[in-house]
């Protein structure tokens, strides 16, 4: 069993609290919030006001890093200097410059971490990434992404959401950009419009986003969140059924290649068949993939983060990785205040995956 400690008792504390209780090979066993003792009262655990103190006394084999955005950075290094490695929930920083200083010093102590996007771990995710490594859609030419949905009025009741950099780019769509990523490569340029129109924030509430993959192949990305559609990886997936209104029969990927053609997350696939002309004249095959929507996707997170703890795994979202994420955004937003296309300059990752 491995001795895991939750650092920030929030909506993401809780729910890793949940699947550290209902994992087979890992034990809750202390959480660390100086502002509330609820959640460690609720696993009759231990609540540590200072983090240094769980690390000393706890001594845990890993930890969930779940606190305020803020504070990521720096507890993620409070965590190293003790040679814990860490869950970090996503954002990995602010910004890249804040994630280069984090990557700098995970080169120095040379522990561990593993960036929360946990979509990577979902099975249909890593159904389709297997089917396209395999060739089935020959090169990728393009990738459409849609993310749509009406977030009712009351969510703006609170007041961050209503302030500039709380809209659907940095709150919902950096999961999209990331398995747009993950599933077809890297983003060399990006084009971007904002609208602003149906509530009047400083927050946008519609966004669409062109891209250009460094194989060659385009992607868009349209999302809204003040337009009713049943379209969106929220909605489609059944992944969080608890927050979501469903529909399943739905797909919000569609990627094409020279070869053929795959929707996610039902995992249709089509082909012509074999020994005739690729045209449009001829009629494509339909194949289905059944999709694996059976194991929760934290479990597998979790699981591949004692991979990454026993040293038996590199992590599939590392800070090397996932400080691209960050850079992406920024670059959405440059594109779309300053209207024009913003390249991705490289970026010096001194750093070794540890």
């Amino acid at each position: 069993m491995k001795k895991i400690a939750i650092i920030g008792a929030g909506v993401m504390g809780k729910k890793h609290a949940q699947t550290i209780q209902k994992h087979p090979k890992t034990e809750l066993v202390a959480i660390c919030d100086p502002f509330s003792d609820a959640l460690a009262q609720a696993y009759q655990i231990p609540n540590f006001k200072d983090l240094d103190a769980l690390l000393t006394q706890v001594q845990p084999d890993g930890v969930v890093i779940a606190n305020p955005n803020r504070f990521h950075v720096s507890t993620a290094i409070q965590c190293m200097q003790a040679g814990v490695s860490s869950l970090l929930e996503k954002p990995l920083a602010l910004n890249t410059e804040e994630a280069l200083y984090l990557i700098e010093q995970q080169q120095h102590y040379q522990v561990p971490i593993l960036v929360g996007h946990h979509r990577r771990h979902n099975k249909i995710i890593q159904q389709a990434y297997e089917l396209i490594q395999k060739g089935t859609l020959g090169q990728i030419n393009t990738f459409n992404a849609l993310w749509s949905v009406y977030k009712p009025d009351t969510y703006f009741d609170i007041e961050w959401h209503r302030k500039a950099g709380a809209g659907v780019l940095a709150i919902n769509l950096v999961h999209d950009l990331d398995l747009m990523r993950y599933l077809n490569g890297e983003i060399e340029s990006v084009q971007a419009m904002t609208s602003y129109q149906n509530r009047q924030l400083d927050v946008e509430d519609t966004i669409s986003i062109l891209v250009r993959f460094k194989n060659g192949a385009l992607g868009s990305l349209m999302a809204s969140d003040a337009a009713v559609s049943p379209w969106g990886w929220d909605q489609n997936s059944e992944e969080n059924k608890t927050s979501f209104a469903t529909s399943p029969d739905q797909n919000c990927y569609f990627i094409s290649g020279t070869q053929g053609a795959l929707s996610v997350p039902n995992l249709e696939y089509w082909n012509y068949p074999q020994e005739t002309p690729k045209s449009w004249t001829t009629t494509l095959i339909k194949n289905k993939i059944e999709p694996n929507k059976e194991e929760d996707v934290y479990i597998s997170q979790l699981s591949h983060f004692l991979e990454v703890i026993d040293g038996t795994a590199q992590p599939i979202s590392s800070p090397q990785d996932a400080i691209k994420n960050i850079q992406l955004l920024e670059c959405i937003e440059h594109a779309a205040k300053e209207q024009r296309t913003i390249h991705l300059k490289p970026l010096n990752l001194l750093a070794k995956s540890a």
